[in-house]
């Protein structure tokens, strides 16, 4: 493999926020972010295996190495997303770390596959440019103990350097934990001080509204939600934004991603969107765009609208 020749770079869309879309992983890192950065992405997502399977693609040092190369030329913000599936408390019916040796032994066999993902992704840790791997913390009927549980997982990886593993909030389905940024406060509060530096956070717009806590279709609630995460966690914390609308309205506790305009957020209008955006920008957070790539095509002419 070499680095392709600027011409054949053309991008097809130009917006100016940073922005990307999840992209879907093209037979190797490197053909991955080529297909991203040619679609005019400053920031890119991709599953690094089936996202079913905790078993992850296994990169070549070739394929990191040309990666580094296109990088200095095409800075890009780098995220993978581990597989839905995983769930860091163990299972539903059972805490990990609580004397069940099955559970111990299967939930390690997950948090060796997360390492692994994570020291690929440390690879592509650029200057102010981010990078890392975004899970969902996992689910259990007792709360508090899940929560701890989930730090406990944390706590058992060895941390690349340069490497972020980022906790995505949830909208609430079931059991699942970390719905809220206390809830996301109370597992960063229980890993050893050491390893909180590798640990960042990322939100999900659609989840939000799925759990109730802020009407996104407000600037209003744009800036409380900025300024409570910030009182919380800590504004520098805020490592990435999903940016979804959503099938299913405001408080229902359920996960359905829609096209910008299309669902209960931004149906009726885009200018606290573009606040949004504006607030990522201000903070340095890129934005991830998780359903179609037509989505930015949107944020082109929303850009252009604006500007």
């Amino acid at each position: 493999m070499s680095v392709q020749t600027d011409e054949k770079f053309n991008t097809v869309c130009c917006v100016k926020w940073e922005v990307g879309a999840h992209t879907q992983f093209s037979k190797n890192i490197y053909n991955t972010l080529k297909k991203s950065i040619f679609c005019g992405m400053t920031v890119t997502q991709f599953f690094f295996g089936n996202p079913k399977s905790f078993t992850r693609h296994r990169a070549s040092q070739e394929d990191i190495d040309i990666c580094k190369k296109l990088l200095t030329r095409f800075p890009l913000h780098v995220f993978s997303h581990f597989p839905y599936v995983a769930n860091f408390a163990g299972s539903v019916k059972q805490l990990a770390w609580d004397g069940s040796p099955e559970q111990d032994y299967k939930t390690q066999i997950i948090i060796n596959e997360l390492e692994y993902e994570l020291s690929v992704m440390a690879n592509f840790n650029q200057g102010r440019k981010r990078n890392g791997v975004v899970i969902h913390p996992g689910n259990y009927k007792d709360r508090s103990l899940g929560l701890v549980t989930i730090a406990k997982s944390i706590n058992k990886i060895n941390f690349a350097e340069g490497s972020t593993l980022l906790l995505e909030n949830a909208a609430g389905k079931g059991c699942s934990l970390a719905t809220t940024f206390e809830e996301i406060k109370e597992i960063i509060d229980h890993v050893v001080p050491e390893k909180q530096k590798h640990i960042g956070v990322c939100v999900d717009t659609a989840h939000l509204c799925g759990w109730g806590e802020y009407d996104l279709s407000k600037c209003s609630e744009i800036d409380r939600m900025f300024k409570e995460f910030d009182d919380i966690i800590g504004i520098e914390k805020f490592t990435l934004l999903h940016l979804n609308d959503s099938v299913v309205p405001f408080g229902s506790k359920k996960d359905h991603h829609a096209l910008l305009g299309t669902g209960h957020i931004w149906a009726e209008s885009f200018v606290s969107l573009v606040r949004l955006l504006d607030t990522c920008k201000k903070h340095g957070i890129p934005v991830m765009l998780e359903t179609h790539g037509l989505d930015m095509l949107t944020l082109g002419a929303l850009s252009d609208s604006v500007n």
